[in-house]
């Protein structure tokens, strides 16, 4: 659960608990950071389940209306043919437009070029060296790789598919073990430079007169400063938006592991906008230590957009774990699908955030409570996150955010016993409770 490896606010059995800590957090609007873009998932496979769910109406509620999510990340699918390519974007789509009231926008990403452009001929990898672009004459085929992409988006734009942004290639430093992939390093060598793909890519486009903004690198992890090392092989233009993930093997465990690397990052950047594009734990765990390292992505990667990896999945993964629709004999659940902890976690930040909010400095002198705050456009909401990462300890957290004259407030928590519930109002000034390992939400209407 969110509240997992808690001993809840009652400690153990013939334990007292301990006393609640008093602690403050201070929100100071003046000190303005990145503009948030959102917060995101992918539906990269099982689309269809979701499209063809017998309660897909009210799926298509919990992922958009209630959850929030601004941008889905989907996975190009194109094969050289637009004849019925992907049957599954454009109601996607069109149910999340209507859910939310108004359209997501797309980041589409490519986890392997057709097989006819690939070594291996195959799109599928087996961790083999071939799993990349094939050569002929010896030289790599970029401008082919180009091509692909001018072709697709072509073809998504024909079904009503614009992205605002394009990944060429998901987690270029990873050859995967059975499934899509493609690699590229950062400079020509035994594989192909990710930057004379992208230039390839960036030149069709423009020829084209396709608009869209090229984001990645996307590689799988922060570790050996493999955002940098792409960076720095690339002209500064080439991107638009810096990305990566965040799978580093069991370091999630320990959220705050991330912060250097992260700060890295954050620095070496100049500014470009930086999103993190995918992270999961697989399973159904983590969900407290995902809302963790959203936190930490927005305030010490200085992220821009967080995505989660899988909005929908099967097993005991995505957001939501859906069950097969054709057969409903065999569901483990009477609505054939479940809603994960995880769910929660990232509901604290997207559904109580819009695109074009602005971070703003929010700090507590308690070291284990994660503070991070978001003001709207208008500055008429202030959206506060608050995360106590202590094992053991409550604190009473009183809201100070001065030289904003605050209307009303309304709080929202995820702890041991509870999952986004809907606490009630809060004012500044007035203290609220948040429970060991637990997350809370304060929504505050100014003048």
């Amino acid at each position: 659960s969110a509240g997992a490896g808690s001993a809840g606010a009652g400690g153990s059995a013939g334990v007292p608990a301990p006393a609640p800590i008093d602690a403050v957090l201070s929100v100071d609007v003046s000190q303005r950071c990145q503009q948030l873009e959102g917060c995101g998932a992918a539906v990269a496979w099982y689309g269809d389940w979701l499209t063809g769910h017998p309660r897909k109406q009210e799926l298509f509620e919990l992922l958009f209306k209630e959850l929030g999510i601004d941008i889905v990340r989907l996975r190009n699918v194109y094969r050289d043919s637009a004849d019925n390519f992907d049957p599954v974007a454009a109601e996607l789509l069109a149910q999340a437009t209507a859910s939310l009231g108004h359209a997501p926008r797309v980041l589409l990403t490519s986890w392997s070029p057709p097989a006819r452009l690939k070594a291996s001929g195959k799109t599928d990898c087996a961790s083999e060296p071939s799993c990349t672009l094939k050569k002929e004459n010896g030289a790599f085929v970029y401008a082919e790789f180009g091509e692909y992409w001018r072709q697709s988006l072509e073809a998504y734009a024909g079904i009503g598919v614009k992205p605002t942004w394009i990944s060429i290639q998901n987690e270029p430093d990873f050859t995967p073990p059975s499934w899509e992939g493609c690699r590229f390093d950062p400079t020509e060598g035994t594989y192909p430079s990710y930057g004379k793909a992208l230039e390839a890519v960036r030149a069709s486009l423009t020829q084209a007169q396709l608009e869209t903004e090229l984001l990645g690198p996307e590689v799988i992890n922060l570790g050996g400063e493999k955002v940098q090392s792409y960076m720095t092989s690339l002209a500064p233009e080439q991107l638009d938006v810096v990305a990566s993930h965040l799978y580093d093997g069991q370091n999630w465990r320990i959220p705050d592991s991330y912060v250097p690397k992260m700060r890295g990052v954050a620095t070496d950047m100049n500014a470009k906008p930086i999103f993190q594009t995918e992270f999961s734990i697989p399973g159904g765990e983590g969900a407290f230590e995902t809302a963790w390292l959203i936190r930490n992505s927005l305030v010490e990667l200085g992220a821009s957009a967080y995505l989660y990896w899988d909005l929908i999945w099967t097993g005991k993964d995505g957001l939501i774990t859906l069950e097969n629709p054709k057969r409903p004999s065999g569901w483990q659940s009477a609505q054939g699908y479940i809603i994960r902890d995880a769910y929660y976690s990232v509901k604290h930040f997207a559904a109580y955030t819009d695109p074009g909010d602005v971070r703003v400095a929010a700090t507590s002198a308690a070291e284990q409570l994660k503070p991070v705050a978001f003001q709207s456009e208008d500055g008429r909401r202030l959206t506060l996150v608050a995360i106590n990462t202590a094992a053991q300890a409550t604190y009473q957290l009183r809201l100070e955010v001065p030289s904003v004259t605050i209307e009303s407030g309304e709080l929202y928590r995820t702890s041991a016993t509870e999952r986004g519930v809907h606490v009630g109002p809060v004012q500044v000034g007035q203290s609220f409770s948040l429970p060991p390992r637990s997350i809370a939400t304060i929504v505050l209407s100014a003048r």
